[in-house]
């Protein structure tokens, strides 16, 4: 056999298996999938983080499906919108706080947050609370249907890409910092003149760990 031959042998075989390894592993989402759906108001969460990694690796290729939605149809998982309405509670909020909350009061909080550019995330809304009919009012106090009406009334306005990023940039420093240990950490994306920037506040009690845990990572 010539080389050229057995390279392409070696690089179909190496096809091969990471093919059968994502449809094992899609395979195995699913099954999880199905087993939590009937304990769907405690482990909605978990169902979310599955179904992220499915569509965020297209997973559903190895497994012989076209799309995402193909896949939940066929395999009876859920509608498309349900599936997306989980994956943007996984995606906004955090999962000791969804579970607290609930898949529908969570999801509609995760709504409010991305229909207002002042709100850069469930936590800040979590602590400041809601504006309703020009009072503000904790979370705890408001329904699912009240937070969404209020995402509702909100006038959309034109997204600015470097705002939007600004505000990512910190959520994902923020969490970061707290995963390191940097308990009770917040990141705030303001501009500064022209140029967008983030404050990190931290409880200098917990600098020296957080920062220790982020070397190492």
């Amino acid at each position: 056999m010539s080389a050229r031959k057995k390279a392409v042998k070696k690089t179909l075989a190496t096809a091969e298996k990471a093919t059968t390894a994502a449809a094992r592993r899609c395979e195995e989402l699913l099954s999880l999938i199905a087993r939590r759906k009937a304990r769907i108001a405690e482990d909605f969460y978990e169902i979310g983080v599955a179904l992220r990694e499915i569509r965020k690796k297209k997973l559903h290729v190895a497994v012989g499906y076209d799309n995402f939605g193909a896949l939940l149809a066929a395999r009876k998982v859920m509608s498309v919108r349900s599936a997306d309405k989980l994956i943007e509670i996984v995606d906004a909020v955090p999962r000791a706080k969804a579970t607290e909350l609930g898949a529908e009061k969570a999801y509609a909080l995760a709504r409010l947050v991305a229909a207002t550019p002042e709100l850069d995330s469930v936590e800040s809304v979590l602590d400041a609370g809601v504006k309703v009919g020009g009072r503000r009012k904790s979370v705890a106090r408001l329904s699912s249907r009240e937070i969404a009406d209020t995402a509702k009334a909100v006038r959309p306005k034109k997204a600015d890409p470097a705002e939007a990023g600004a505000h990512k940039a910190a959520r994902a420093l923020q969490a970061a910092v707290r995963a390191a240990g940097g308990r009770g950490a917040k990141a705030v994306a303001r501009k500064d003149g022209r140029a967008w920037v983030v404050e990190l506040t931290l409880a200098v009690a917990v600098v020296d760990t957080a920062v220790a845990a982020l070397k190492r990572s």
